[in-house]
């Protein structure tokens, strides 16, 4: 018996890979009919310069194999979340589920986070590897963003969050209210709503293509943490510039310019002083940014099933 009360729709961005993509498909395809849920499968070309990324897309489209499949291309690579937002934006079921197409994320944990959500009628359930596979410098870097993430956004006990998940459609409306240049949806879900499960799956063989997530990507994405969701850069430095201030004034009231001053003055006062045009110069960039409302994305053609 089909499931004909909910619609699911499975947002995939991806960039550079056609090779995984038809198995992905298929496998979406069995495990889906095999559970009796509607299902639509959106693609979204976040900018591939490789052109068989496309035409696979339009190859799995046209087989016939799955009955619902739209195709979003976009002009240029805008990133994963931007092209998450472009699903959400596009999607017809009242329930949304996100995957990569690398096959990371495999299409037979499908019914788990469905009936997870079903089960204890959480907003959203993120699904995370029990183990990852990354090399151990980007799992130390990741293990330190994670940590720093949950202090400040004070996730739910027990949540973890990842790229693979599955939301009420009415959760992923107020996501895309959020006006952010630089959005993490998976941060916005958790400003949202705290009705959040999570579930523990095997990480999938990646077919081809590599993590956008690199070490550079992660530090660049914690300072936006930082930076888009708390005051904690600003206070620490009011609070170490008052304490040096404190520090140096006194030491020249009470001593004079002597070394001890001098050292303050070189080694302390003035790097923090360069660090604070620093930080203030990246926030007036981001204000800036933000102000002139530049487009998330830009789509080049949407292409639904004839």
């Amino acid at each position: 018996m089909v499931d004909d009360k909910n619609l699911y729709t499975i947002i995939i961005p991806v960039f550079n890979i056609s090779n995984s993509l038809v198995e992905l498909a298929d496998r979406i395809q069995a495990v889906m009919t095999s559970e009796n849920h509607l299902f639509e499968i959106i693609f979204i070309d976040d900018g591939s310069t490789n052109p068989e990324t496309l035409k696979t897309m339009k190859d799995i489209q046209k087989s016939g194999s799955i009955n619902d499949v739209t195709i979003i291309s976009f002009f240029k690579n805008f990133g994963q979340q931007a092209a998450i937002l472009a699903g959400i934006n596009n999607s017809k079921g009242n329930y949304l589920i996100t995957m990569d197409g690398d096959l990371e994320h495999r299409p037979e944990d499908l019914p788990l986070l469905i009936k997870e959500q079903r089960d204890l009628n959480h907003d959203v359930v993120f699904a995370n590897f029990k183990e990852k596979t990354h090399g151990a410098i980007k799992k130390f870097f990741s293990t330190i963003y994670t940590s720093i993430e949950r202090r400040i956004l004070n996730y739910p006990e027990g949540t973890k969050r990842s790229a693979f998940w599955i939301m009420k459609k009415e959760v992923g409306e107020q996501v895309v209210k959020f006006n952010s240049l630089n959005p993490s949806l998976s941060i916005l879900i958790i400003k949202v709503t705290n009705k959040i499960g999570s579930v523990e799956i095997s990480q999938g063989k990646r077919n081809e293509g590599e993590s956008a997530y690199t070490v550079s990507k992660l530090i660049f994405l914690a300072s936006s943490l930082f930076i888009n969701n708390s005051g904690f850069i600003l206070r620490s430095y009011l609070f170490f510039g008052l304490i040096t201030a404190i520090i140096l004034t006194s030491t020249i009231f009470f001593r004079g310019l002597n070394n001890l001053a001098a050292f303050w003055l070189f080694f302390i006062a003035l790097p923090l002083i360069l660090i604070g045009f620093a930080i203030i110069g990246e926030y007036l960039f981001r204000i800036i940014q933000n102000v002139e409302k530049q487009p998330l994305y830009l789509i080049r053609e949407i292409i639904k099933k004839d």
